[in-house]
């Protein structure tokens, strides 16, 4: 009972919140609507890349990416082999003072559980 006491009564707001979104095959996704929200009205917002995944932010470096009314982007090239495995990508997103998107392929969560796995032993 005493964890329960640690983690206090205050409901935390959270800085993040996830979907899982699919990939047409031809490299074209729609962002969910609450991520999609975060950007406002913009119809291009700036990619930058690390790692195996992809970080969305308006006026922020990085080359530019369309997004359509619908919310929908084609994802370049080389980060549509990260989805190619699942047909879906992990996306993240944050409202702090630059909202933020991150893309990642679900291969990167198979990644993870397969250590936490492993660790556990």
């Amino acid at each position: 009972m005493s964890l329960l006491a640690d983690l206090g009564s205050e409901p935390q707001v959270p800085l993040w919140r996830h979907w899982i979104a699919g990939v047409e095959p031809i490299g074209r996704m729609t962002l969910p609507s609450g991520a999609r929200h975060l950007l406002g009205t913009e119809l291009l917002v700036q990619a930058v890349s690390r790692e195996r995944m992809l970080v969305l932010r308006t006026g922020a470096v990085g080359a530019n990416l369309p997004i359509d009314r619908r919310g929908r982007l084609v994802l370049p090239a080389w980060f549509r082999g990260t989805t190619r495995p699942s047909g879906s990508v992990l996306v993240s997103a944050r409202s702090a003072a630059i909202p933020t998107i991150v893309l990642a392929g679900t291969g990167l969560l198979k990644d993870l559980v397969s250590q936490m796995a492993a660790e556990a032993r």
